[in-house]
This record gives structure tokens, sequence and C-alpha cells, in this order.
């Protein structure tokens, strides 16, 4: 069986805001994101994880084009977007579509949802309205919606089928990869399952690959093929959704995953919540960027810059004591 075909490759892909400090002052610059590194094949999904701030939305605006990287390649159909003409970038653009966390503000509220689907193909199609409208009909029923309610506004739906509609509106122009930014946090836990199920089972029909940005590692857990963690911009570990559950190996990864509830008792592992808040991304720390509230940071970790280490099985890790503490 061969291998899937990577449909997103991110080469060190970095974005920093200047920030103003206070009058007269020199602007800081805020290191968003540093570094990013990994591929997207079709039909996978990639979860991305991590604290308020690690990075995980500016890295979903940038896989979506709509803000560009400071630094670093990003690769899409084997084009490199960052070099992208506005041409080439507008072709590039329907390719990677975005699902946002509050299905409730994104849905134009003025629009009938016939309207709001069959935008995407007015825009970058030469369908007729007719022929949109049928489309449109058609994704509604291929997310468990009624057709005949095309007509009606999001108002008139609730939650869960807003975010439906949001799905079917990623979905119109077909593409290869959609974004999805903590797509069931505002949802009702009986929903979120549902809606779950749906991601799942478009992606077996149609090969899309995601990229699944979540603070609900019981989810990841569910969806993901493979896991980014991210702490301050930088990844610290990445692996198969497997090998990261059962055998996490640095101790960011430890502390989240000890957060997570579980039902079974040899599950469960012993609390490691770190001490502290996460630095400031204007004001990072030397050395390693947790290493203020890490366990089992020594000198080393204060001075030098760990670097993501290929541990074998697809298991990369950024730590300088990893094969210490096991």
């Amino acid at each position: 069986m061969s291998e899937p075909m990577v449909v997103l490759e991110s080469r060190a892909l970095a974005k920093h805001y200047p920030v103003s400090t206070g009058f007269l002052q020199p602007k800081a610059l805020a290191r968003a994101l540093d570094g990013v590194s990994f591929e997207l094949a079709a039909g996978t999904t990639l979860a991305v994880v991590g604290e308020s701030g690690c990075g995980k939305s500016t890295l979903a605006r940038q896989l979506t084009m709509i803000e560009a990287p400071t630094s670093g390649a990003l690769l899409l159909a084997n084009a490199d977007v960052t070099h992208a003409d506005a041409a080439l970038k507008k072709r590039l653009r329907q390719q990677v579509q975005m699902v946002f966390q509050n299905p409730f503000a994104s849905l134009n509220p003025r629009k009938r949802i016939v309207h709001a689907l069959e935008e995407p193909l007015a825009i970058n199609t030469d369908l007729s309205r007719a022929a949109r409208g049928e489309r449109a009909r058609a994704m509604l029923a291929r997310v468990g919606l009624r057709p005949e309610h095309d007509a009606r506004y999001p108002h008139m739906f609730s939650g869960g089928q807003r975010q439906r509609i949001a799905i079917a509106r990623a979905l119109m122009l077909q593409p290869k990869i959609v974004v999805l930014d903590e797509p069931v946090s505002a949802l009702d836990v009986s929903i979120q399952a549902q809606v779950l199920n749906l991601l799942m089972d478009l992606q077996d029909e149609t090969q899309v690959a995601y990229v699944f940005i979540s603070h609900n590692l019981a989810v990841v857990e569910l969806i993901a093929d493979e896991v980014l963690v991210m702490y301050l911009g930088k990844v610290v570990e990445q692996a198969r959704k497997a090998a990261l559950f059962a055998t996490p190996r640095h101790p960011y990864t430890r502390a989240l995953l000890a957060s997570t509830p579980r039902i079974a008792a040899g599950a469960r592992r012993q609390r490691q919540v770190p001490s502290g808040e996460p630095p400031s991304p204007l004001n990072p720390p030397s050395g390693c960027a947790f290493h203020q509230r890490c366990p089992f940071a020594v000198a080393r970790c204060r001075i030098e810059v760990p670097v993501l280490e290929d541990l074998g099985g697809g298991q990369r890790v950024a730590c300088h004591r990893v094969h210490e503490i096991g």
C-alpha cells in the first residue's frame, strides 16, 4: 500500500508581530510562531494542541493565507505560497478552507443559508445560479440537514446545525485541506460527538486533510492521526496519536495529558501541573522556553535552546533530558 500524498508542508514557519511598548519606546517583537515544521498527508488529521497563547491560531492564519509569514516556507500543491503572486494565491486559497470556533458568529445573519453556501461558488466558479443552488442543497443533505430548509436564516438553526452549515460551506469548493479552529468547543457535549462523527465520515468520503486545533485532548484522541504540541510558538513534541498518548516524552506534554480526566483508573496519570504562567512572547526566557515551569530543568535548560530530536517511529521531542527522564 502506497503512502498517502503530502498535500501541505510547513518549513520553519515563523510569524513575528511588532508590538508597541509605550510612547517613544522602541517596538518589541512578539514571536507568536517560531520555526514550525510539519507535513500533512491527504485523508489524515493533524491535531495542534497547547495552552492559550502558544501560537495555534496564528498557525491557522498562516495555513489559510490570511496572513503572510515573517519567514519560512509553506508548500501547497508543490507551490511555495510565501512567494506566490496574487493570481496563484487566489487559486491556492480554494484548496484550504476554514471552520471557525463560533457557529453563531461565522455565518452572516442577514443571508439565507443557500446564499451563504453559494457564495464560494459564485466567487470562484462559472456555475449558473441554478447549478450553485443545486450543489448547495446537495451539500446540506451531505452534512445531515434537510435541503428544503435552504431558504432559512442562521438564527432558525441550533448551534450544532449551524456548525454543520459552516462545515458544508468549507467543503463547497472541494478543498484538499480544512483548518478547524476549536470547531466543537462551543457546542453541547452530546452535539460534539455528532459533529466529530460527521467530520470523520466526510474525511473517509473525500480524503480531505484536517488541521484540528483544540484544547480538548479527549477530542484529539478521538479524531487525530498525528499530534503537534506547541509551547510559546515552538513545537515541543510531535508524534503519532497512539505513541503520544501512550508514552508522552516532553514534560509539557505529560502535564497536558495529566490534566485530562480519565475514567479508567489505569489510564489516570499522576498530576504534573507546571507551576506559574506561560512566559510572555514579548520577553521569552533564554534556553528552553519551558524551563521556568519544568520540574526536570537543569542549568543547561536555562542556557541552550533544545532542538527537535527524532526518537524513531515518527516521534520528535525538543527536550535536553528526554533520554534521562524516560
